[in-house]
């Protein structure tokens, strides 16, 4: 089934681990070792050698040559393996997963089109011991496909060792490839013209840089100089679209190059500066730009060596929360059901958590960090994609767990298998980990204590009010993203909620709504990321407004009616017209505390509806509603959110300034989720003004049936 070709040339220090990775893979077909060694002078040679006799798995060294070089060396290589798949392993490198060939083989035998399937790697500093996961790609899906132009803008598989070949691609690749400098770069995207490559977004490769290595102990300028003068042959070779983006890249490159050799020409002085100037331009950016870099901090190799797997797979993103992460760690190692791993993803912390993550020893913890913060949506995906248990639990870095936490939602989830999420209420602690006073808990302190609904009432409870469900809590079948999807990056504030709006119309969920079985830390720093700022506010009026746009995707008809019967105005749904007709009324007219929010998303479907033939000719007959009811609808919106949205983070600011003994005004502190939209709407409502009273709406309705 597979030919893993493992390519060396005096590795000496590191093969014996390749050849260990090798070893340990455990695969469903028989699989041979081909060995191409580039006349290594070292015992690189001899240690493979004395390997290959004491393991159950073929092994061939091919005969020694005079050095070939990088490019002929892999051409003899390929041309020597007899597996369908031609899986690579460069000596200096290893395989972190016991099933990495495994999984490729499975991506590569569901989908006949794809050419190749890569892994996520390790990038590991053999100097320093630090290492990142890369590449930042399928953040958002458990697989992905590349093409070979997106290849050619941007190399996405750093190294020939996460990569596995079908076989009969690569003896349709051109013999002049390997005639040239064909970097893994230039392979890949010859294969790849012949169909997409599949991606594992699974970190299942370790790439190791080092002094020795011949491409990795180079400097940044001459790596990229190298690139650009082999790009002209590549262009040459592959052609087509390929081509052209990698005539733009040369362009690009060209720039790159010649501003990097006119800054090394410059004084001293005006290098300062213009650094200097880069620096103050960055500050300016403002919060949501900046960028910390912490010093490299050595962190256990994450590998996975046992095929059994755990009963619940634990995530979380860890951010900057020295303090706490520690504390967060010992209560999913200490719960009393241990038949779990936890999965931690570091999101470029420029504080000290990744040291204090660097001294976990218990086996059922990897760590993995992100060179740079992508936020919190990518490292939850990414710790997701490393799971391995039929259960997924979250936990983040500042909260804390009771002991029995996780063994009571199992047993709730035996006691009822139909239920895909089990979610449970919160105590509210504070920094010093002790219970916050009600005055200090927004809302106060029965958010989260929410009793069972059927999947239509949450689906309203959601329209009318956000979230309520707390995130840390839950307990999932891994099972939903694998069919769902992961959770939208590009949402900061709401992206749980648009997870469980998509869950409860497929899933039946059970919240265990009076046993607070985590402790919600609320940081008056403001370090949560639903903390009371500006910041958050505003993008939580963005958020609601790109949810609403989905939120009746996927809603069957049945359960419309079922969530919001008396709110339709005719729930006799037959055709697509009456159903989005329906729909813009429900968003306009049912009032609850996201009504402002909901009647932006009802302006837009209005407008689309009147010019449709078919829904323009229904809005009037059957709702009295024209082009002149629009007009109104946009005129009387004069203090919405968008006009009013100055005045509405004004009323934020006097929010935060109050005394917290004013019963007027909500509390300053952190605020779940989903709350922050109603809380500033409901302090911007003016009577008369923000909504019409039902008076006026029926009087409206008056109005639109006139000719």
């Amino acid at each position: 089934m597979v030919s893993v070709l493992l390519v060396t040339y005096n590795h000496e220090r590191f093969i014996e681990r390749a050849l260990s990775s090798i070893a340990m893979q455990r695969l469903d077909a028989p699989f041979e070792v081909v060995v191409s060694d580039d006349s290594s002078s070292d015992a690189t040679l001899a240690l493979v050698s004395a390997w290959a006799e004491t393991v159950d798995i073929p092994v061939r060294i091919l005969p020694a040559q005079p050095r070939l070089g990088i490019t002929l060396n892999y051409a003899r290589g390929f041309a020597s393996c007899r597996g369908r798949y031609v899986a690579v392993l460069e000596g200096d490198d290893e395989w972190l997963t016991i099933d990495k060939l495994q999984l490729q083989v499975d991506l590569l035998e569901s989908d006949p089109a794809l050419t190749m399937a890569a892994s996520r790697i390790l990038v590991y500093d053999d100097a320093t011991g630090a290492s990142a996961a890369e590449p930042m790609l399928a953040l958002d899906a458990m697989t992905a496909t590349v093409t070979s132009d997106e290849l050619a803008a941007y190399n996405w598989f750093a190294t020939f060792s996460c990569c596995m070949f079908r076989a009969e691609i690569l003896e349709r690749l051109d013999p002049a490839i390997f005639e040239t400098t064909a970097y893994d770069w230039l392979i890949n995207m010859a294969v790849t013209v012949h169909g997409p490559a599949g991606f594992v977004p699974v970190v299942a490769t370790l790439y190791r840089i080092h002094s020795t290595g011949t491409w990795s102990s180079t400097t940044e300028l001459n790596r990229t100089d190298q690139i650009r003068r082999v790009i002209p042959r590549y262009v040459e070779l592959l052609g087509g679209e390929a081509g052209r983006e990698l005539t733009r890249l040369l362009h690009a490159l060209d720039a790159l190059l010649r501003d990097a050799r006119l800054l090394e020409s410059e004084p001293s002085a005006l290098v300062e500066q213009r650094n200097a100037g880069a620096v103050a331009k960055q500050s300016e950016a403002g919060e949501e730009d900046a960028r910390v870099h912490a010093d490299p901090v050595a962190l256990p190799i994450p590998r996975v060596t046992r095929l059994e797997r755990p009963r619940v797979s634990v995530i979380m993103a860890s951010y900057n929360h020295a303090p706490y992460v520690l504390e967060a760690v010992n209560s999913v190692l200490d719960q009393t059901m241990a038949d779990l791993e936890l999965v931690i993803v570091d999101d470029g912390s420029a504080d000290d958590s990744l040291k204090i993550l660097s001294t976990l020893t218990d086996p059922r913890v990897r760590v993995y960090r992100l060179a740079e913060n992508q936020g919190a949506c990518a490292a939850t995906n990414l710790a997701i994609q490393q799971t391995r248990g039929g259960l997924v639990a979250l936990i983040n870095s500042d909260d804390v767990w009771e002991p029995h936490k996780l063994q009571r939602q199992l047993d709730a989830l035996s006691a009822r298998p139909d239920v895909t999420a089990v979610f449970s209420s919160a105590r509210f602690i504070g920094e010093d980990g002790v219970a916050l006073p009600q005055e200090r808990i927004p809302f106060g302190n029965n958010i989260f204590r929410q009793p069972n609904r059927t999947r239509a009432q949450w689906l309203r409870y959601f329209f009318e009010h956000g979230n309520a469900l707390c995130h840390p809590s839950m307990l999932i079948r891994r099972a939903f993203y694998e069919d769902h999807g992961l959770y939208d990056g590009r949402l900061r504030q709401l992206p749980d909620l648009e997870r469980w709006i998509t869950l409860v119309k497929h899933h039946d969920i059970l919240v265990l709504g009076d046993e607070d079985l985590v402790r919600f830390r609320l940081l008056a720093s403001e370090q949560n990321a639903s903390s009371l700022t500006r910041w958050n506010v505003a993008r939580g009026l963005h958020e609601h407004i790109a949810i609403q746009e989905s939120f009746f995707d996927d809603v069957s008809d049945d359960m419309l009616v079922e969530a919001f019967l008396d709110q339709l105005q005719h729930p006799l749904i037959r055709t697509r017209e009456e159903r989005e007709c329906e729909i813009a009324l429900l968003l306009w007219n049912t009032p609850c505390g996201m009504q402002d929010v909901n009647r932006i998303h009802a302006q837009r479907l209005f407008r689309e509806l009147l010019g449709q033939p078919r829904a323009a000719r229904l809005l009037r007959a059957r709702y009295g509603i024209s082009d002149l009811t629009l007009h109104y609808f946009a005129g009387m919106e004069r203090r919405s959110i968008p006009v009013a949205f100055d005045e509405w983070l004004t009323t934020l600011d006097e929010l935060r300034s109050t005394p917290p003994d004013d019963p007027d005004l909500v509390p300053v502190g952190a605020v779940p989720a989903g709350q922050l939209v109603r809380i500033a709407v409901s302090r911007t409502r003016r009577p008369g003004d923000a909504s019409l009273s039902r008076r006026a709406w029926r009087n409206l309705r008056v109005l639109g049936r006139r000719p």
